[in-house]
Order: structure tokens, then sequence, then C-alpha cells
């Protein structure tokens, strides 16, 4: 006589072998994997810039060989030095337009054209303005060049303002 069948054994339906288990495709796992590829890098393109620019600041140019005076950093507005240097007014706009700067020259006075007439004192030489741009930011920066002042503390003065 043979063993009587469970009915835990009878309920259980016989598994088919034929059919094979669902699978995704190779190529459709490619496609996500592809996709997903180019929507880290989007996401990286719109990070690296302010990343880069946190990382390394942007400032404006100052020639060598300058010194800060004064620095002011407002609540608003913009950040300003005022630097004094052993270089000329002449060599100082000269270095800002070698950065790419745009310069306006002021007019000499006459007592600078005319050593006769008594000395009146420093004066303006130029005013430049330019732009320094990485990864997407930037930075614009003005310079007012002064020159004229006893020469043991620097004849040239020049103050340099910040637009960030």
């Amino acid at each position: 006589m043979s063993a009587p069948e469970s009915e835990a054994d009878g309920d259980r339906p016989d598994r088919d072998v034929s059919q094979p288990r669902s699978r995704v495709p190779v190529w459709a796992a490619l496609l996500a994997m592809t996709a997903a590829l180019v929507a880290a890098g989007l996401i990286l393109w719109r990070v690296a810039g302010p990343l880069y620019g946190l990382l390394f600041p942007l400032d404006a140019p100052v020639p060598l060989g300058a010194s800060a005076v004064r620095h002011e950093k407002p609540e608003r507005g913009a950040e300003s030095w005022l630097y004094r240097t052993a270089l000329t007014g002449g060599e100082v706009t000269a270095f800002y337009e070698g950065q790419g700067g745009s310069c306006r020259y002021a007019p000499l006075p006459g007592y600078v054209a005319d050593r006769s007439l008594p000395w009146g004192g420093p004066y303006a030489v130029a005013t430049c303005t330019g732009k320094e741009e990485a990864a997407g930011l930037g930075v614009s920066w003005e310079v007012y060049i002064h020159t004229g002042y006893p020469d043991e503390v620097g004849p040239t003065m020049f103050r340099l303002y910040v637009y960030r």
C-alpha cells in the first residue's frame, strides 16, 4: 500500500520549469545606468561652479610690493582696500591695463607739468575698471590711483573696490 498524500502536497500547484523567471533585459539596465550617469553629470555641472568659488575665491589683482593700509568691508556694498606702493602712478596704471582693465587717465595738474608752480600735493593719475571670471563666477573691480605722496611712505596710493 502506498503512503497517503498529505493535503499540503496536494494543494501545491506543480511548478512549470519551462517558463524562465522574469528578468530585466541587459539593454534596459544599460539604458538606466546611462540615464543615471547623465543625471549625475548635470547635477555636478550645476554644483561645480559654486563649489570652485568656495574653495578658490576670486580676488582682484594687486601689484607686487603693494601694502594694504586699510580694509573696509561694509555690510552692504563694495569691499575696499587702500594700498601704498613704491611704484609710480603710471606703473600701477600699466599693471591694471595688463590685467585686462580699462583705464581713464586724469589730466595732469598744472603744478606737475610746470615745476615753477608751488607743489599742490597728491593728484589723481587714473581710474581703472575690470573683471575676473572663473567657473561661471565673477568679481568686478575698480581702482582709483593717486600719486605725489612723500617718497619715504611710498609715492603712490590706490583704492581698490571689489564687487562680488
